[in-house]
Formats: C-alpha cells, sequence, structure tokens
C-alpha cells in the first residue's frame, strides 16, 4: 500500500513538473510571436503584464517542485541510508524554508529587476522583532525544542520515565514541538 501511494505521489509529481515545463515553453512561443507582430501593432501593456505574472507563478511552482525533489533526494534517500533513521523534520523544514526564499528572490529579481527587495525585507525584519517580542514564551518553548533535535536525548521507541508521578512509557514520536509517549 504505502509502495503503491509513493509510486503515485512520483506519477503526480512528474506530470506536474511536465505540464508546467510545456506551459511555460508555451507561453514563451505565444510571446514571441505577439512580439513579431509588434511592428504592426502595440502590445497591450496589461497582456505583457499577464504574460509576465504567469510566467512568475509558472517559474515558483517549478521552483518548489525542485525544492521537494532536491528534499527528497537529500533528506530521504540518502541521509536515510548513510545514518539508518530519518532526518529530523525540523532540518527538513528548515532546508526548505531556506531554499524557498532562495528560489523566490532568484525568480522575482529575473522577472522584475527594478523592484528593490531590501526594503520588503527591512519591514519584515522590524514586524519580526515586534513579534519576538510578544511571544517570547512561545519563542522559548520553540528553542527548548530545537534543543530536544540536536541534543537527542532518545529516540523513538526507548522506554522513559516522566514527571514527579512516575509516568513510563515509550517514545513514539518526537517533533520540534512534542514527545508522543
Amino acid at each position: 500500500m504505502a509502495r503503491s501511494n509513493s509510486r503515485n505521489r512520483l506519477i503526480l509529481f512528474i506530470f506536474t513538473a511536465a505540464v508546467v515545463v510545456l506551459a511555460l515553453r508555451f507561453i514563451g512561443k505565444h510571446e514571441e510571436t505577439l512580439r513579431s507582430f509588434s511592428v504592426f501593432r502595440m502590445v497591450d501593456r496589461a497582456q505583457a503584464d499577464t504574460f509576465l505574472l504567469t510566467k512568475l507563478i509558472l517559474w515558483a511552482v517549478l521552483g518548489y517542485l525542485a525544492v521537494r525533489a532536491v528534499r527528497a533526494l537529500i533528506f530521504e534517500l540518502v541521509f536515510r541510508l548513510r545514518r539508518g533513521y530519518e532526518a529530523p523534520s525540523l532540518v527538513q523544514n528548515v532546508f526548505s524554508i531556506v531554499a524557498f526564499i532562495l528560489l523566490f528572490v532568484l525568480i522575482f529579481n529575473r522577472f522584475y529587476p527594478g523592484v528593490n527587495l531590501g526594503a520588503l525585507f527591512t519591514t519584515s525584519a522590524i514586524f519580526g522583532v515586534i513579534l519576538g517580542l510578544a511571544l517570547q514564551d512561545t519563542l522559548g518553548n520553540f528553542f527548548a525544542g530545537i534543543s530536544l533535535h540536536a541534543d537527542r536525548p532518545f529516540q523513538v521507541g526507548d522506554m522513559i520515565t516522566v514527571g514527579l508521578q512516575k509516568h513510563t512509557g515509550v517514545v513514539e514520536s518526537i517533533s520540534w514541538r512534542a514527545i508522543k509517549i
């Protein structure tokens, strides 16, 4: 059942990537045709912006698919084969977020080179400081969860005892915010 599910996901992934690449190729050819006829008539600015936005969205989808493919290659194949166990979900999520941000900046700068992203990131940094001050307790718990992942005091399947009442159980799963016993 799991093998069939992973095969279906792989087929869907390949199909989606093929559709996006074909759509990008079609839009590129259609845009070249419009430019070749622009000698006879002016291309509508709204239509040109629509092509640009559509290409930006399709490139973003293609970037998303690329990040998912690299993440699967690194963490589900290589890491599991070398280490023998799955990488922590926090490490996988941080990798994905950093890769998504880098691809967004690269793709956005390609299509809108005149737009300054520095102002956007400066504004978001100010909001980040405000939220950081407001969420001190939550962030403290978040970093405690990161510490659990980094130290790995126990793994799934270990028997542990917790609290003053000596509750005993087997660790079922570990995430960045909770340990299920």
